[in-house]
Parts: C-alpha cells; sequence; structure tokens
C-alpha cells in the first residue's frame, strides 16, 4: 500500500490557528508581572512600581473587544497586583524601621548616631531634629546643611 501524507483531492484544509490581536500583550503582561516578582527578591523597589504597573495597563489593553481576559493576562494581573502589594509593605516597613525602631532600642539609636556622624558628620538625632523642624515649618539650620555638603 501506497502512503502519502497529504489529504487526497479536493479535501478541504484545517483552518490556521486564529491568533489574536492582543495575545502578544498579555503575555508581555504576564513576562513583566514575573519580573517584577523576581525584581523583589533583589530589593529593587523601583522595579515593581514601574513593570508592575506596565504590566497591568498592558492586561487590561490585550482584552481589546472581547469579553474576558486572556489567562496570560490575567497571570499578569496576579503577579503585578502581589509584586505592587509586596513592594508597598516593604517601603512602609523600611519606614517604620527608620522612624520608629531607633526609639524602642537604645543601642541601635547609639549605633545609628554613629554611623550618622561618619555619614555625614551630623547624628541621627540632630538630623531627625532638623527635618522635624522643616515640617513644623521652622527655618532650615544651615550649619546642618553645610555639614551635610549642600
Amino acid at each position: 500500500m501506497d502512503y502519502n501524507p497529504y489529504p487526497p483531492y479536493g479535501t478541504p484544509m484545517q483552518p490556521a490557528p486564529v491568533s489574536h490581536k492582543g495575545d502578544g500583550m498579555a503575555t508581555a503582561s504576564m513576562a513583566l508581572g514575573i519580573i517584577s516578582l523576581v525584581s523583589l527578591l533583589f530589593l529593587q523597589i523601583w522595579i515593581p512600581f514601574i513593570l508592575g504597573g506596565v504590566s497591568i495597563i498592558l492586561a487590561i489593553l490585550s482584552r481589546g473587544n472581547l469579553k474576558k481576559l486572556f489567562s496570560k493576562a490575567k497571570a499578569g494581573i496576579i503577579c503585578s497586583s502581589i509584586a505592587l502589594g509586596l513592594d508597598v509593605c516593604f517601603c512602609i516597613f523600611s519606614f517604620w524601621l527608620v522612624l520608629v525602631l531607633p526609639n524602642q532600642s537604645p543601642p541601635f539609636r547609639k549605633e545609628l548616631n554613629t554611623l550618622f556622624e561618619q555619614q555625614y558628620g551630623v547624628s541621627y538625632d540632630e538630623f531627625m531634629d532638623e527635618i522635624n523642624n522643616i515640617l513644623e515649618g521652622e527655618p532650615i539650620d544651615e550649619d546642618i546643611l553645610e555639614k551635610l555638603g549642600y
């Protein structure tokens, strides 16, 4: 028997798979969402904000006129949302660590004052007092600005 891999003459061809216009954007959204999640491991604060936002926008735009999102776009939104949420939590924790923790641990505050004096020529306490003065509307102390190099 003779084997012919092609369909017989006159047989209709199978239609090519239809690729939707937003599939590329959905894939890009998923890739950016994963990259923004991975960048948190390297403690890069700005990358998840930028890539996460772009990823969510691409996922929404990939829908086009369709009623449902592609599964890749959903994955992009989920990854980006998690990355953005964790990044915001990380920023809040960092501010808490700098502003609250020195008041609760005297040895840490002493070490922080020493590090600030070595690095900037001003202690942490003087620096925070100046920030509080600025927030209260008092004029900036020129002495501290000179020590900081401004």
